[in-house]
């Protein structure tokens, strides 16, 4: 297994990482929202695939560090372009979604190198700005790199379908 940062490889996940992906992404919602009902499981591995074909290089980016072959950490991004405002003078945002490192490649720096990945990459892109919602074991993480708290005069609210 890894011991080190100097044998991953960093770089822009393609389509043919799709099934590693998958993998990662229910790796981190398992640990995030602990154990998932079958039914559960069952729905979120029949949207993946397609959602990945869909958006995937497209304006969604996966940032990935690989070692042997196998993912060791993911950062995806997703790009949205929409109405123009004061937080967002030409509407282009940026949300980073499944920031996740295996538990054994954890604390060599992977998940501060994979944001960067992005944040650049999100400079390039000429976005606004990048937000996430933290989990209580990312947010050092997120405050070191320079994320802040967003503060807002509006009250996030959902309406479940």
């Amino acid at each position: 297994m890894g011991k080190g940062i100097m044998k991953m490889i960093f770089r822009n996940g393609e389509r043919s990482d799709s099934a590693q992906l998958i993998e990662m992404r229910m790796e981190y919602l398992k640990e995030d929202w602990g154990t998932l009902t079958e039914e559960q499981e069952t729905a979120i591995r029949k949207q993946l695939p397609d959602y990945l074909e869909r958006h995937l290089g497209e304006n969604l980016t996966a940032y990935v560090a690989e070692e042997n072959g196998r993912l060791a950490g993911t950062v995806l991004m997703m790009v949205v372009e929409k109405l123009a405002g004061p937080s967002a003078i030409n509407g282009k945002t940026g949300t980073l979604m499944n920031v996740y490192v295996r538990p054994e490649y954890r604390k060599l720096g992977l998940g501060a190198k994979l944001v960067t990945m992005a944040l650049e990459d999100a400079r390039r892109k000429e976005l606004c700005h990048v937000d996430l919602h933290a989990t209580v074991q990312g947010k050092k993480l997120y405050e070191y790199l320079g994320f802040e708290r967003s503060e807002s005069h509006y009250t996030p609210m959902v309406f479940k379908l």
